[in-house]
């Protein structure tokens, strides 16, 4: 039997260019995101990324970018 290997993607953030809308944070169905103490979005859960780019293609700021790794 094969093993089969399952894609992995790699999701960045800009800080430069993330202004904190919070819509990657409520589009992702994976939950990838999370917020911190200061109420900045950042990448917590990366493995759980299934590549859906939802985040990158909503992003309005194109601070997100999303590849396969």
């Amino acid at each position: 039997m094969k093993n089969i290997k399952r894609k992995t993607f790699e999701v960045r953030i800009d800080k430069n260019l993330c202004k904190n809308c919070f819509i990657c944070l409520n589009v992702c169905p994976k939950k990838v995101f999370d917020l911190d103490d200061k109420y900045e979005v950042y990448i917590k859960n990366q493995d759980e990324c299934i590549g859906c780019k939802l985040c990158e293609n909503l992003c309005p700021d194109f601070a997100i970018e999303v590849k396969e790794s």
